[in-house]
């Protein structure tokens, strides 16, 4: 399987809420807004699964819905929309870009980019 297919079973796993087919290295890292909840760097396989887990916590609804995907080497990049509804009933919707790292068919390192403010807004509404 190529780093490319790779992450788009990934993505497609990640929105049927399957976890358990997600595919990280034992040292990955992975980095996100640390103005949000989850937030900041995270080391490790559980605990990036520990904080994917925690996701309905905050969102009643969430997806991340890729639409290109572009490979050079052992770098995937992903862009799309994500969109989310919070418990409190606040929305957003916004462009994404994330960088994923491969190693032997899995994620090493994930780089996501988005509007975190759009996000916390909805948050906290």
């Amino acid at each position: 399987m190529s780093n490319i297919e790779a992450a788009k079973a990934a993505y497609d796993a990640f929105g049927r809420g399957d976890m358990a087919s997600l595919k990280f290295t034992e040292d990955v890292t992975w980095s996100t807004s640390d103005e949000l909840p989850l937030g900041g760097e995270t080391h490790g396989r559980d605990a990036v699964l520990s904080n994917f887990s925690q996701i309905p916590e905050y969102w009643s609804e969430f997806s991340v819905n890729p639409e290109r995907f572009l490979e050079d080497g052992d770098t995937v990049v992903v862009t799309g929309t994500q969109k989310g509804v919070s418990k409190k009933g606040g929305r957003f919707e916004a462009p994404f870009a994330h960088i994923l790292e491969y190693r032997d068919g899995e994620a090493s390192s994930g780089e996501f980019y988005g509007d975190s403010a759009k996000a916390l807004k909805a948050l906290e509404n």
